[in-house]
């Protein structure tokens, strides 16, 4: 296995306050990531945001199918960029703090978001 050296990531989890619905939750995570598309530095140091919104299937979830525990997570923040100090600076700029601190009074809180920095391997990249 050999890890990327042209890219690393941040990976945030989260799951939204429990007084929202799915529908409210993705209505203020659009918000959102206008916002987030509007910062300068956004564009500048990352090679990639992206945001995943948990889903259930009608007929049961994956995970009870491979006999694993169903998460409480509901939403997966991706960010790429050329080096963890660029990560770094563009989540620590005051634009996107003032970001987080909306998302965190309106979409979920601070007990309920949990952000890692990674580096990864791809395995299948079509």
């Amino acid at each position: 296995m050999t890890l990327r050296k042209d890219r690393v990531r941040a990976i945030g989890i989260f799951k939204g306050r429990a007084e929202l619905t799915d529908s409210d939750l993705r209505a203020r995570a659009d918000k959102m990531i206008e916002g987030v598309k509007a910062l300068p530095i956004m564009q500048e140091n990352l090679l990639r945001y992206e945001v995943s919104f948990k889903t259930e299937r009608p007929e049961g979830t994956l995970a009870s199918e491979l006999g694993l525990q169903e998460t409480p997570f509901q939403v997966m923040i991706l960010i790429e960029a050329a080096s963890h100090e660029k990560i770094h600076e563009t989540l620590t700029d005051a634009g996107y703090r003032k970001l987080l601190a909306g998302a965190l009074e309106h979409i979920t809180t601070k007990d309920d978001f949990h952000l890692f920095p990674a580096e990864f391997v791809t395995i299948i990249d079509k």
